[in-house]
């Protein structure tokens, strides 16, 4: 798809910016790459792309943002920012990088939300599909720096975040998974009505010949699936309208709890498919590098999408063999003294963090805490008195976890003053055969850049032990 001669604005001098500005140009666009601030890169950045004709504009956003046809935003930013606000009113298309991206794309796309589990999901997907697909989305690289490598006969896995279905418009996946749905981000959306609404986004204008795979074992994805099936997906706003009556996708669920109509399934130690005829039997679930029934869940809908689209058992289970836990998300960062240390960093909310607490029989010192979300923790702190000895909270949500976990019958808490000296507490307290579990249930950026980096400082303080 080319732009020829429109007149595009891309806020935020970022990756994806980048990225996109140079994707853009390329395809005929007249294009304006504006940022509010001034990156530290500007001039890096100028050289780079003003010789393709790219116009830069730093330190805020000129009147031209508005006059464009088109702004195309990062996830960083929400649809409901004035500025945004100011352009839908006016009429100007807004749009984010996952619909600039499939529509570049020569192949289609596979993609997987939900509150946890889409990075697992997506890198088991990607393995078992082999050079059948390439791997983006936010789960690491820009999409539209991708897609152009993706075979024509193949697929681009993305993994997609609730902020980025905000801006989707036409964007019609050929998969598109639903991991699960749980409380999150209501410091980004007001309320979870909201968030649902964000989520449905993905499947709004799949059709007959593509496939909608569901987890029958959460809540939320259920009644997902059934307000699909029923074609009464929750409006996002009026400004991205979907079809009134959408033609229903193919329907797939997965569960570890039994059998399911169609779909994959683990029963009696054994992972089972179905696809409208005979259950096959596939094989026994002994994956060490996915600990815990969370990722078992993954492995599920990973094997209910691959075997629909052609890949035998015998590579999905080559594929979950070979898989190892990815950075920051239940990664065994060493043992010292008899006591493990785990890296689970990614775990920003509280479902993220019970899982965690549920994949380990050893009695745990449980490191918490950040940016509150404002998220209701009150299930969190009930599995915690059960299950952790020592819980030590750090950041912004420190004061109002510790009252939480007081009301939860939580006996031994206590505060550090950042995650260092988080550690060094951990490492005084637990004794051998404990774990160390950092598992915030919040996000990082009231100390950190992201949850990469706290990782990463979590990995190098308990090195330093």
């Amino acid at each position: 798809m080319n732009f020829q001669n429109t007149r595009i604005a891309v806020l935020g001098l970022g990756k994806s910016g980048v990225a996109l500005a140079k994707q853009l140009s390329a395809r005929g666009a007249a294009v304006l790459l504006s940022d509010s601030n001034t990156p530290a890169k500007i001039a890096e950045i100028r050289s780079e792309l003003e010789p393709l004709g790219v116009e830069i504009e730093v330190g805020g956003h000129s009147p031209r943002v508005l006059n464009s046809d088109l702004i195309v935003v990062s996830p960083g930013v929400s649809v409901f920012n004035p500025l945004l606000q100011e352009a839908l009113h006016r009429g100007v298309k807004v749009m984010g990088e996952v619909e600039i991206a499939w529509r570049i794309s020569p192949a289609p796309f596979v993609a997987v939300t939900g509150t946890n589990g889409k990075s697992t999901t997506v890198t088991l997907i990607d393995r078992m599909l082999g050079e059948r697909s390439i791997l983006a989305g936010n789960i690491g690289n820009p999409l539209v720096a991708e897609v152009g490598g993706a075979p024509k006969d193949g697929y681009v896995v993305a993994e997609i975040s609730s902020f980025q279905l905000e801006t989707v418009y036409d964007f019609a996946p050929h998969v598109a998974v639903l991991t699960n749905f749980t409380t999150d981000h209501l410091d980004r959306h007001k309320d979870m009505q909201e968030y649902f609404a964000a989520k449905a986004r993905l499947f709004a204008h799949m059709g007959p010949k593509d496939l909608a795979v569901f987890s029958a074992d959460d809540p939320g994805a259920v009644r997902m699936f059934e307000e699909l099936c029923a074609g009464q997906l929750p409006a996002w706003i009026p400004e991205y309208p979907a079809p009134a009556c959408p033609p229903c996708p193919r329907l797939m669920t997965f569960s570890v709890r039994g059998e399911v109509e169609n779909g994959a399934w683990f029963q009696d130690g054994w992972l089972y498919y179905r696809n409208g005829g005979l259950a096959e039997r596939l094989f026994r679930w002994d994956f060490p590098g996915l600990p815990g029934p969370h990722n078992l869940a993954n492995a599920l809908a990973a094997v209910a999408v691959a075997r629909s689209l052609g890949v035998s058992a015998l590579e999905c289970e080559a594929a979950l063999r070979e898989h190892q836990p990815l950075h920051h998300r239940l990664q065994l960062v060493r043992e010292r003294e008899g006591v493990v240390y785990i890296d689970d960093s990614k775990g920003t909310n509280p479902d993220a963090v019970i899982a965690a607490l549920r994949s380990y029989e050893r009695p745990i010192v449980l490191i918490a805490g950040g940016k509150d979300k404002g998220v209701d923790v009150s299930e969190m702190m009930r599995v915690i008195a059960e299950r952790v000895k020592y819980l030590i909270l750090i950041g912004e949500a420190s004061e109002r976890f510790a009252a939480e976990a007081q009301k939860a019958g939580v006996v031994s808490v206590g505060r550090s003053a950042d995650l260092q000296a988080a550690v060094r507490e951990a490492a005084r307290l637990a004794k051998p055969g404990d774990a160390v579990i950092l598992s915030p249930a919040c996000s990082s950026f009231d100390m950190f850049k992201n949850a990469e980096e706290r990782g990463d400082l979590f990995v190098k303080y308990v090195q330093e032990l």
